[in-house]
């Protein structure tokens, strides 16, 4: 089940997405320090997920089977709320030649694990886990659950590193790029899921 736990971990963690662009701006902008303090909320949400999905199973899948639709619109109310905030934020300031990393290693954590929290693609893949998983016993849920934990944590680990490292050669003006491009598509993935 370990293993079962690792493959689903990885499978959910290295869908590209809101969160993967805006994980991948905040290593940029903010360096490998707040980078990986983000990725860390990202896997505390799928590890907390997948304590849900061994605990509860096919009913946690059942239960959410019926709100697509809740879950999208309030997914993609979230995540226009976050774009547009951001593309706001440099509108007002058009000569900003150097972006501000904004907010504490905590605060970056906390922002991504809320993010995560409430992003459909990462409710919809748990709710489908859980649909399908069949545990038995508490050592197998454990071990799911520490599998889809270690994997999500070593993807959010490597992806901001990378990033964060990557940025040092990256001069404020395509940082800005990057920030508006980011806060562009992940408005368009909200008004996808809007719409869908």
């Amino acid at each position: 089940m370990f293993y079962a736990g690792l493959i689903a971990g990885l499978a959910i963690a290295m869908q590209v997405g809101a969160v993967s662009l805006l994980l991948i701006e905040a290593s940029v902008v903010g360096g490998p320090r707040k980078g990986v303090a983000a990725g860390m909320g990202v896997a505390t949400a799928d590890f907390a997920y997948a304590a849900v999905a061994g605990v509860a199973g096919g009913a946690a899948g059942a239960a959410l089977a019926g709100h697509e639709t809740e879950i999208k619109l309030f997914a993609a109310a979230v995540l226009a709320t976050i774009a547009l905030h951001g593309l706001f934020g440099l509108w007002r300031d058009p000569e900003l030649r150097e972006l501000d990393a904004g907010g504490t290693v905590r605060s970056h954590y906390t922002r991504f694990l809320a993010i995560t929290a409430v992003n459909p693609l990462t409710i919809a893949s748990f709710a489908a886990v859980a649909t399908a998983l069949s545990v038995d016993g508490a050592s197998d849920m454990l071990a799911f659950v520490l599998g889809v934990g270690i994997a999500s944590a070593g993807w959010h680990l490597v992806l901001p590193l990378a990033a964060g490292h990557a940025g040092r050669w990256v001069t404020p003006a395509i940082r800005r790029s990057l920030a508006i491009g980011g806060r562009v598509l992940v408005l368009a993935i909200a008004a996808h899921l809007a719409i869908t």
